[in-house]
């Protein structure tokens, strides 16, 4: 099965003698994030058919929230983390669609396809501090996710990657080391709560959606008291 990119398909006009005319046009779906200052719904690229690298500044929770929405639109998600206790809880729930991985270890174990094609889409999300390699986005149904607080040297993962976000106001300095002045002015005009997206159409500030089911998941597990 081979999918179209969307970009490239026409729009086209249907018309039969029962009902009116009406103009159908490709749609452009995405990964829910959160809603913008003036309540319109903000989205992360969804996997399709051209790969998709998004850098965010942040902390690690941030990575199992993506990964999460990644595993809810059919994706098998592979997380490179430091910190696997915190992954428990979305492992347990996620199965096999979801794959704890070492640094370097090959990626992806499957080839990458369509929703309900074999495997499905493939996602990696890494909390390291290295940067994964720029390439392991090239090619269809591929999401690629580097979660950090610091702007890694030399990372071709981090120029012009198709979504960058910073998760608060600390992070307008390394921003601003990527986009410029005027981008760190607006990472540090964020208030709590608030984070911004930055894509190639430009900046959206929003607050992030998280459900308490979401909550849940994501919030390892405690430890037993004494």
């Amino acid at each position: 099965m081979t999918t179209p990119d969307p970009s490239t398909l026409p729009a086209a006009d249907w018309a039969d003698e029962l009902r009116p005319s009406f103009r159908l046009a490709p749609a452009h779906a995405g990964l829910r994030l959160g809603t913008d200052l003036e309540g319109r719904p903000v989205d992360l690229p969804a996997p399709g058919p051209a790969g998709s690298r998004i850098a965010v500044f942040g902390e690690s929770l941030f990575g199992r929230l993506v990964a999460l929405r990644l595993l809810a639109v059919g994706a098998q998600v592979t997380a490179v983390t430091r910190v696997p206790e915190q992954w428990q809880g979305l492992r347990a729930s996620a199965g096999d669609r979801l794959r704890l991985a070492e640094a370097g270890d090959g990626w992806p174990r499957h080839p990458p396809a369509p929703p309900t094609v074999a495997a499905g889409p493939q996602a990696l999300v890494t909390d390291r501090g290295a940067a994964p390699p720029a390439a392991l986005a090239d090619g269809p149904w591929r999401t690629v996710v580097h979660v950090t607080r610091a702007v890694p040297r030399r990372a071709a993962f981090w120029q012009r990657p198709d979504a960058l976000l910073a998760l608060d106001a600390a992070h307008a300095r390394q921003v601003g080391q990527l986009l410029g002045a005027g981008a760190a002015a607006h990472v540090s005009r964020l208030a709590p709560g608030e984070i911004v997206l930055f894509r190639p159409t430009g900046p959206r500030t929003l607050r992030l959606d998280i459900s308490p089911a979401e909550t849940a998941l994501l919030t390892p597990p405690q430890e037993p008291g004494p």
